[in-house]
């Protein structure tokens, strides 16, 4: 019967394991131990197969009564099952490790690609702070080139003034000695408001630049007012009206403006030393007072005039 229910889809291997358990049923244990012999030869290459079918043989040996030879395939079972744990343990103990390799793989990779996002921020940042210097840098020289040729044309103004006003002086010097004096003329002059004021304030301005007397420490607000012949009060009207600073805001200014007119005639000296000649004893306060009054540091004024000589 069991031959005749056997199809393409059950193994030898599988029948004949079915025989063995038949012929154990009814009792005929040489039959079955034939047949689970016949089993383990088609048995497939399975340990756990193997095992089974050993087992099946060890009941049927142990009920013939071949007690030492049901030990014996008692043995190979215990020690197939220990050697199946330990593939089982290796087999997951190599799963473990390909997975550790794999995730640290993995993390390496993502670590890495964080690494080189974060080397891309920082050549990014550092390419937009070189470009931003390198900006602030072009503005600050086209700014201080466009304050170096105000003050030269500043300079050049001055001097056709100062011309000028020597010229009409020689002219006036001229017309006095020559003629009578037109007193119509000078009571138009006397009375014209500011007249005097920017007359005094340019004999101030002759007196400090003439025989080093503005750098000179000893001379005080009383021997400038002795020397012009005037007054305190006429002093001090006559430069707040013309120049709209006191007479010692106005030395300063002037001291500012020699120095820097020192920086151009001596460029082998340094701006220290051109400060401590032209009365600043503090180096800090005559770039202070430098800076406030052309809107350039020294030391830049200096570079523009070097590339001016180039």
């Amino acid at each position: 019967k069991l031959d005749g229910i056997v199809n393409n889809n059950i193994s030898k291997y599988e029948l004949a394991r079915a025989r063995a358990l038949i012929f154990q049923s009814r009792g005929n244990y040489s039959k079955a131990l034939a047949a689970i012999d016949s089993a383990a030869v088609e048995v497939p290459e399975s340990d756990f197969d193997l095992n089974a079918t050993r087992k099946i043989k060890m009941e049927i040996l142990a009920r013939m009564g071949h007690i030492d030879d049901a030990f014996q395939l008692f043995d190979e079972i215990i020690a197939t099952n220990d050697s199946l744990k330990n593939v089982e343990v290796n087999a997951r103990f190599d799963e473990l490790r390909t997975r550790y390799e794999v995730e640290k793989h993995i993390a390496e990779k993502e670590r890495n690609f964080h690494y080189f996002l974060f080397a891309l921020g920082i050549c990014l940042v550092l390419t937009l702070l070189l470009a931003g210097v390198f900006y602030y840098n072009r503005v600050i020289a086209i700014k201080n080139r466009k304050l170096y040729e105000r003050i030269k044309e500043q300079d050049r103004l001055a001097d056709e003034l100062a011309e000028l006003e020597r010229t009409r002086r020689s002219e006036a010097s001229a017309e006095t000695s020559g003629s009578e004096p037109d007193e119509t003329v000078e009571t138009v002059g006397a009375d014209a408001p500011g007249s005097e004021q920017k007359n005094l304030v340019m004999r101030l301005q002759e007196y400090l630049l003439s025989h080093d007397n503005l750098l000179d420490a000893e001379v005080n607000r009383d021997d400038i007012i002795s020397a012009l012949g005037t007054n305190k009060n006429t002093l001090t009207d006559a430069v707040k009206a013309v120049t709209g600073k006191s007479p010692m805001e106005y030395m300063r200014i002037l001291k500012v403006e020699e120095a820097r007119k020192q920086m151009d005639a001596h460029p082998e000296l340094t701006i220290e030393a051109v400060a401590f000649s032209c009365g600043f004893n503090i180096p800090s306060t005559f770039y202070r007072m430098f800076r406030k009054q052309y809107g350039i540091s020294p030391a830049e004024y200096r570079k523009m005039a070097r590339a001016q000589e180039k």
